[in-house]
């Protein structure tokens, strides 16, 4: 049952949102509520990869993703415009039986459950009055809090107190099929991005990522991607999101937060934003639980320093000439070298 005033009011119950709710717990801030607009078990627009360091993130909650089904699909491709250009062995990426990342969030939700979070499903925010500190929930809840965490996603309700610029879109199928265990990297196909082909027990994840432009009919590139690759799907089952390009403010005045996506926690290359959803909403929980805004900031600042760098190494290596020279030279004389850089790159996500 919803009461009528919480400490804190969590919107969304992703990675940011439960692990918030978690951490305050654990720090002694009992009276939480999460609103969560979708029911549990939920899909989510997702490649499905994680990496060990996200491993050792929700190992520090008390989550084992091995019982969640993770682990590698050692084949591991680079192409460049359909070709092959690199075969490395990944020790990099993990990945559940689904490729996807529903049996995650679930093992995440009912851990926090556990915990004693009350979690509401169904309940969507219609409603916001910060200067009353009073929150809207599905059909005309009300609820009173003394801090609220938007951690919502990109374009969630908490989106409105905030500037969004630019941004990444990223698509996705889902089906069964017969194609052999692997994942397959695409350069080459999208301006500012990359495709990916995931198949493993007899399930495939294609997906493509660019930096979204509005002019561009995604849909119609998507489908001439899959053709190509002679892959015949209906695209009606076509997911799609956005995720943030550079970080936004993770707290305004002395009691909203924002967390995960809303924050702008997400890696504007790679797009991989689950390890820092889990620490984001961790500071988010400190800051409350230790009155002291700075904690969040802090972790803010770096990211924002640490994606700043991010951006400039993406836009170097997708100016064609630097896409060439890695592709054409790198891969074909430097290899081993190709594989090492790569491997230690998405080791540190």
């Amino acid at each position: 049952m919803i009461k009528k005033h919480y400490n804190t009011v969590i919107i969304g119950a992703g990675p940011a949102g439960l692990a918030c709710a978690i951490t305050l717990m654990q720090n002694g801030v009992r009276d939480v509520l999460v609103a969560e607009k979708y029911k549990f078990p939920r899909n989510k627009c997702c490649a499905g990869y994680i990496t060990q360091k996200t491993v050792k993130e929700y190992a520090r909650f008390g989550l084992d993703t091995e019982e969640c089904g993770y682990s590698y699909i050692e084949d591991f491709k680079l192409f460049f415009k359909h070709k092959l250009r690199q075969r490395i062995k990944n020790r990099f990426l993990l990945t559940s039986r689904e490729i996807n990342r529903v049996s995650l969030d679930y093992a995440f939700f009912r851990l926090a459950v556990d915990n004693g979070v009350q979690i509401e499903e169904n309940m969507p925010v219609t409603g916001h009055f910060p200067e009353k500190n009073t929150v809207i929930l599905g059909k005309n809840v009300s609820v009173e809090y003394d801090n609220i965490v938007f951690a919502d996603g990109t374009f969630g309700f908490g989106s409105a107190y905030q500037k969004t610029k630019r941004r990444n879109l990223a698509m996705q199928l889902v089906f069964k099929s017969d194609i052999r265990d692997g994942i397959d990297i695409h350069f080459g196909v999208t301006k500012r991005g990359y495709c990916w082909v995931s198949s493993q027990n007899g399930v495939t994840n294609v997906g493509m990522t660019d930096e979204y432009r509005g002019s561009k009919d995604y849909k119609k590139q998507f489908k001439s991607f899959i053709s190509d690759l002679g892959i015949s799907q209906n695209t009606s089952s076509l997911y799609s999101a956005f995720t943030p390009i550079g970080v936004r403010k993770p707290v305004i005045g002395s009691n909203m937060y924002f967390a995960g996506d809303a924050m702008g926690a997400c890696d504007p290359f790679t797009l991989s934003g689950v390890r820092n959803a889990l620490i984001s909403g961790e500071k988010a929980a400190l800051s409350i639980a230790r009155s002291d805004t700075r904690i969040i900031k802090r972790y803010a600042r770096k990211l924002k320093l640490k994606f700043f760098f991010m951006r400039l190494l993406m836009k170097t290596f997708y100016v064609p000439c630097v896409r060439w020279l890695v592709f054409n030279v790198g891969c074909r004389f430097l290899g081993g070298m190709v594989t090492f850089v790569f491997n230690r790159f998405l080791n540190k996500k």
